[in-house]
């Protein structure tokens, strides 16, 4: 099964260190955010120089509302993801990572947002990108644009964490597997976005691994990724810790645990 785990686990320290530390741990994937000043393309370079293999670029979310937004704001944000997109495509990774909506109150789901969120597909299709929508605190935002929104770029990444803070760890897979090309996972307390070591917290990954098995049954290439935050002054040590947690889900989900 492939392993892969945020390139920026720990923000302290070099890209490079933490892909040295996730390459040595014995990761062979990452995935990284691309941000807005040539983040992305400094982070895919550190990645291969350490013989990992970057499977997705996460765009950056913050200010993600704004794309709901009529007017140049709304358009300036969609051109970002757009250029997303084409620069994954230019480093050849597979799968665009984007938020829908950010906090308790984002403006409404409309027609302009989803006008620019077809169009960004649109130019994944063209660039044989998918674009993975992840589950967020407001998952109607979701059924709203799989339900209006029909392209094959169009994909589902799912976030464990999520899933346990805004929906009590109920459903949000299963409702969109058939388009699953993402997964993140880490641990929280149900009170916080922690991205804890899976494990760590209160979810109960015995019963996400029973969920996510057909998924990798149905697709052995879906890589099983985590997605944390180091509490840690060691990065080469919570690479190892995040590693051993990886292989643990992995038991789970063949049934060898």
């Amino acid at each position: 099964m492939i392993k892969s785990c945020n390139l920026r686990f720990d923000a302290s320290v070099p890209p490079s260190v933490c892909a040295d530390a996730l390459s040595r741990a014995g990761f062979t994937h990452t995935f990284v955010m691309w941000g807005f000043a040539g983040e992305g393309v400094r982070a895919v370079s550190a990645a291969s120089a350490a013989g990992l293999a970057v499977e997705t670029v996460h765009a950056e979310y913050h200010g993600v509302n704004e794309i709901w937004l009529d007017g140049p704001v709304g358009e300036a944000r969609a051109d970002y993801f757009r250029a997303c997109v084409r620069g994954a495509a230019a480093c050849g990774v597979p799968v665009v990572v984007l938020h829908l909506s950010s906090g308790d109150f984002p403006p409404a789901f409309n027609e302009v947002g989803l006008a620019r969120y077809a169009s960004i597909c649109r130019e994944a299709e063209r660039l044989r990108v998918a674009v993975a929508f992840e589950n967020l605190r407001k998952t109607s935002y979701l059924a709203d644009l799989f339900a209006n929104l029909s392209s094959p770029a169009r994909k589902f990444c799912f976030d464990c964490g999520h899933e346990n803070l805004y929906d009590g760890g109920r459903g949000v897979l299963e409702r969109y597997g058939n388009d699953l090309v993402s997964i993140h996972l880490h641990d929280n307390f149900g009170e916080r976005d922690d991205h804890l070591l899976p494990f760590t917290g209160s979810i109960d990954f015995r019963r996400v691994a029973s969920r996510l098995r057909p998924y990798f049954d149905a697709n052995p290439a879906l890589p099983l990724t985590l997605e944390l935050k180091s509490a840690s002054t060691d990065p080469y040590r919570f690479a190892r810790e995040a590693f051993s947690a990886a292989c643990r889900v992995e038991a789970l989900i063949e049934g060898r645990a």
